[in-house]
């Protein structure tokens, strides 16, 4: 149990671990898994902060983005991606705009030491979203929901948590290193799933003990009578 618990709590890349992992991705397509791991990362600070921070830490282990490393954080890594373009452009087929290496390092110093700067953090994350041609839908969404954490709703949080959740699902990027301390961690905000067959057996169960009582209450009256 102690050695299980020693594995879970190492963080390396378990979702991109070589340059081979980019093979066949398009740009775009590495850019929201890098902006999604961000995302991940930022509601953490919330959620989990003694995790977002060692996390933070340990993507910050080799102090430059240059390479994709096995014994890196996947964050690190997408991080690393997107500051090389030209390193990868053969291998997925193109990556979008600039990569702001000084703000990603300045965000993760301040995760790493508790540092909240609100203001910052939200300026830092719409230019980053803007530079890598992030999109509207559920990473717009995000953004907006996780660099204002503290006044979002309760409703907001659990509905951005449950798409986060099914994203990560897709594409293979439930192997990342931050998939399972996130699951974890957002459980108490994303509702169980029902099964279909569990729905029915309960309807089928009401509707007999409905029927049931019906019966019951008739007999008891054509006695009365």
């Amino acid at each position: 149990m102690t050695f299980e618990f020693i594995r879970e709590e190492l963080t390396e890349a378990r979702y991109i671990r070589s340059p081979r992992d980019t093979i066949g991705r398009s740009g775009d397509n590495l850019a929201e898994g890098f902006f999604e791991h961000l995302m991940v990362l930022q509601q953490m600070r919330f959620e989990n902060p003694v995790w977002a921070r060692d996390y933070a830490k340990n993507t910050l282990k080799y102090m430059n983005f240059t390479n994709v490393r096995t014994g890196a954080t996947d964050l690190h890594n997408l991080a690393s991606i997107m500051n090389n373009p030209g390193k990868f452009n053969g291998s997925t087929g193109g990556l979008p705009g600039r990569f702001d290496e000084l703000g990603f390092k300045r965000y993760l110093r301040n995760v790493a030491n508790d540092k909240f700067t609100p203001g910052q953090d939200r300026a830092f994350m719409m230019q980053m979203q803007k530079n890598l041609g992030i999109k509207g839908g559920l990473l717009a969404r995000a953004r907006r929901i996780m660099s204002d954490y503290g006044r979002s709703s309760t409703g907001e949080r659990q509905a951005v948590s449950q798409r986060m959740i099914t994203t990560f699902r897709q594409d293979g990027r439930f192997r990342s290193d931050v998939f399972k301390p996130y699951a974890k961690s957002v459980k108490g905000l994303v509702p169980k799933e029902k099964s279909s067959i569990g729905a029915v057996a309960k309807a089928v169960v009401t509707t007999a003990a409905i029927g049931a009582g019906a019966y019951y209450a008739g007999k008891q009256f054509g006695k009365k009578f």
